[in-house]
């Protein structure tokens, strides 16, 4: 996998000039790797053009509560929808269930690919790599405000698995 950096902080013209053509530089290089690009668009037609509906995905939540070992979420989804999720910690073999009632708090792949997306809108700091065969997303860092502690979202994800239906 590789990765290209994107942000949408920039406020001068000059800067989103000159960063649009270190973006354009580098997916350009980065093609001639096998890479793909930065923008989560292409991607996620990438990601949908695969046509898996059900799968099971696991990610690492990094915040200052887990900043070692944060334990792995495993997400279900069939047909586009959350249907499980237990979390497994480092120190545990055992799987613990989400609450009840939580499923709506847990991440589709197109949700986070919208969630990239929002946040890109929103003038967010956004970096995301994706995965090179299928394109979800396979880390993405969000800091919604630079000037502030703790606002970040640091989701990488470990697997991905279909299901089949």
């Amino acid at each position: 996998m590789h990765s290209i950096a994107f942000s949408t902080t920039t406020s001068e013209p000059m800067h989103g000039v000159i960063g649009l053509v270190v973006v354009a530089a580098a997916c350009f290089a980065a093609r001639g790797a096998g890479a793909q690009t930065a923008e989560p668009e292409v991607q996620w037609a990438r990601w949908k053009a695969a046509g898996i509906g059900s799968y099971e995905y696991g990610y690492n939540k990094y915040c200052d509560c887990h900043r070692d070992t944060p334990p792995e979420t495993v997400v279900t989804v069939i047909d586009g929808a959350v249907t499980r999720v237990h979390h497994l910690h480092a120190d545990s073999a055992r799987e613990v269930p989400a609450r009840d009632g939580s499923l709506a708090l847990y991440w589709t792949i197109d949700d986070l690919f919208a969630l990239i997306v929002s946040a890109t809108a929103r003038d967010a700091t956004v970096r995301a790599r994706y995965d090179e065969a299928l394109g979800y997303p396979t880390a993405i860092f969000i800091d919604y405000d630079t000037e502030l502690i703790g606002d970040e979202l640091d989701v990488r994800l470990k697997r991905l698995r279909a299901l089949e239906r």
